[in-house]
C-alpha cells in the first residue's frame, strides 16, 4: 500500500479558496473517472454515505442534481453547478458553494488529486487529504484490474468483487437514479 508523506501534500490559496493536493502515481483518466462517478462516492467520500441522482446518468456534469446522505444520518440536495475544461467540477450542497474537486496530469504518470474549499472550510481540509487518500486507493485498485478488462464493483459500500463487467462499466449500485 502506497503510504503518503507532507511532500505528496500542498496546501495553496487560489482566488479567495483554499487548494489542497495530493500527488499520486496514478492517470488523471483514472482517477477522473473515480471522482465523477457519483456510484464511487460513497467509497472515497469521508462524509458520504449514499448518493441518489435525478435522471439518468450517473456521472458528474453541469446541472446534475440529486441527494447526498451523510455519515451524520441526514441528507442534503446538491448542485453541479460548474464543469471546467480539463479535469474539474465543483458543487453547492444545501445551497451553499462546497467543495471544487480537480485532477492535474502531471506527466510520468503522475498527477495532482485536488479539492478546492471556502476559507471558512479550513476545518474540511484533513477530510479533503483523507479522501484523496481513498480515490488514490480506488484508481490503484481499478487500475490493476484494467489488464484483466475487470472492474471492481462495489459491495456494502466498503468491500469490492471483480466481477467480469464491459471495459466502460463501473461501480453499479453505489447511487441511485430517480427520474
Amino acid at each position: 500500500m502506497q503510504r503518503f508523506s507532507y511532500r505528496d501534500v500542498r496546501l495553496r490559496f487560489v482566488r479567495g479558496r483554499l487548494w489542497i493536493g495530493l500527488r499520486v502515481q496514478e492517470s488523471a483518466e483514472v482517477l477522473w473517472r473515480i471522482f465523477t462517478d457519483t456510484r464511487w462516492w460513497p467509497l472515497w467520500g469521508p462524509s458520504v454515505r449514499r448518493v441518489q441522482v435525478r435522471g439518468s446518468t450517473v456521472v458528474v456534469h453541469q446541472g446534475l442534481r440529486g441527494r447526498v446522505w451523510t455519515v451524520l444520518g441526514f441528507s442534503v440536495p446538491f448542485f453541479v453547478d460548474q464543469v471546467g475544461p480539463g479535469y474539474f467540477w465543483s458543487w453547492r450542497v444545501g445551497g451553499i458553494r462546497a467543495t471544487g474537486h480537480e485532477v492535474r496530469p502531471e506527466g510520468s504518470g503522475a498527477s495532482w488529486l485536488a479539492f478546492t474549499v471556502p476559507v471558512w472550510g479550513i476545518f474540511y481540509l484533513p477530510v479533503c487529504v483523507r479522501a484523496a487518500t481513498n480515490v488514490a486507493r480506488l484508481a490503484r485498485l481499478l487500475s490493476s484490474h484494467a489488464s484483466d478488462h475487470e472492474d471492481p464493483a462495489p459491495i456494502n459500500g466498503n468491500s469490492f468483487s471483480t466481477e467480469k463487467k464491459t471495459a466502460n462499466s463501473l461501480a453499479p449500485g453505489s447511487s441511485e437514479r430517480v427520474g
